[in-house]
């Protein structure tokens, strides 16, 4: 492969999982303009129907829809384990307003510090386990069949492995692609997070699908992307 087209792959690369990463909401670290909120709306959309990649409901909240602990009249964590969400991959009232709909917990709700706090039993935490493999499972099956990206995860769902191909930069392969890697984060996230693991972390590798050659490797949600003027003028 020439030279040129190596370097092409590369800010392909980075182009197509930035997009992904900026879509995600970093609690206390980002605000969104209205702009990069109708983003993530719309995303919403795509992922959408009942039942989406993130095997929850993805209906907005009802209008003025209590987020926080005061939503349930009987509040009582005894015997229940806690958990703190750190990101959000959607606005966190339809995130909370959905795991509420899955009843995958006890009680979900915003704290005083602004965390996403869920608390539950110890079945409860071993069923959404086992719901997140099975989710994950399911992702990675789907897109098996694309000649144009191919994700793989390995370590207990900690390194993600992903094949890429310039044609990835079809919208609607760009849009597949990105509602696949949004996904798989999310219950990464999770499994790690019910697992344990406060500080949960990806590590990201994309190769050149046609070559082998290592395009990226972060491990996010430490590390991220930003692409100079020139890049995007090469896009």
């Amino acid at each position: 492969m020439k030279k040129s087209n190596v370097a092409g792959l590369i800010v392909i690369a980075l182009f197509v999982i930035g997009i992904a990463v900026a879509l995600m909401q970093y609690k206390r670290e980002q605000t969104y303009s209205d702009e990069q909120k109708n983003v993530l709306a719309s995303e919403k959309v795509v992922l959408s129907a009942d039942e989406n990649l993130f095997g929850m409901t993805t209906t907005d909240a009802p209008e003025n829809y209590d987020i926080t602990k005061d939503y349930y009249e009987n509040y009582d964590n005894a015997g229940l384990e806690k958990y703190v969400i750190p990101i959000a991959f959607m606005d966190e009232e339809s995130y909370i307003f959905g795991i509420r709909e899955t009843k995958y917990c006890q009680y979900v709700y915003i704290d005083d510090s602004q965390d996403i706090v869920v608390e539950m039993t110890k079945e409860q935490r071993e069923k959404w386990i086992s719901k997140l493999k099975e989710k994950i499972d399911d992702i990675l099956q789907q897109q098996k069949e694309s000649k144009v990206y191919n994700f793989n995860f390995e370590k207990d769902y900690k390194t993600l492995q992903i094949d890429v191909t310039k044609e990835v930069l079809d919208q609607e392969k760009m849009t597949s692609f990105m509602s696949y890697l949004t996904a798989l984060l999310y219950h990464s996230e999770i499994y790690q997070v019910l697992n344990g693991n406060t500080d949960w972390a990806v590590q990201i590798i994309t190769e050149d699908w046609d070559t082998g050659k290592e395009l990226i490797n972060i491990e996010y949600p430490d590390e991220g992307f930003r692409l100079s003027d020139e890049n995007w003028e090469n896009i």
